[in-house]
């Protein structure tokens, strides 16, 4: 069993990413990680703790698989939030905070380079307004993206009502 990510629901089978449980858990945690030194805004802090969601240790394997359309993005700061998703994938490219993980991270990169045409293809067209409100509103009050975003002591990971990504992998 594994995973699967696409731009959305109907993105041709023969453009899924379909990555192993494994491979699902190296993808997340080098976002995570780039993702969670770059962060500086609560919108780009929120797209790296909803991509840390996909925890496989809570949530199960083969669980975690998700589309693109279903992100968390706001029309208002759509422009300014791809821009850091394709910096924070750039920085993955570049293994920024690779330093932090106990194992070097391998093929990574082709899944990656999808994930960035997925991201790059995006519009603010495509962006479904209740699909962030839905997402905050659903959280409880005690989870981190009420909370200030507190971070990994170990990582300097972003939280997640999980805890860290990282810890738990």
């Amino acid at each position: 069993m594994g995973n699967i990510i696409c731009f959305d629901e109907n993105t041709p089978v023969d453009d899924w990413i379909c990555m192993s449980n494994a491979a699902t858990d190296v993808f997340i945690n080098v976002l995570s990680l780039s993702g969670s030194m770059l962060a500086e805004t609560v919108e780009e802090k929120q797209l790296i703790i909803w991509l840390s969601e996909k925890d496989q240790k809570f949530v199960g394997l083969g669980t975690v698989g998700f589309n693109i359309v279903d992100m968390p993005w706001k029309k208002e700061t759509f422009s300014n939030d791809k821009r850091f998703l394709l910096n924070v994938i750039k920085s993955v490219e570049n293994k920024l905070g690779w330093e932090k993980l106990d194992y070097i991270p391998k093929l990574v990169l082709p899944n990656l380079q999808k994930f960035k045409e997925y991201i790059e293809k995006m519009t603010e067209d495509d962006i479904d307004d209740n699909v962030i409100s839905e997402w905050l509103n659903a959280a409880e009050s005690n989870d981190p993206i009420h909370c200030g975003f507190p971070r990994c002591k170990k990582h300097n990971t972003l939280l997640t009502f999980l805890g860290c990504q990282i810890c738990n992998s």
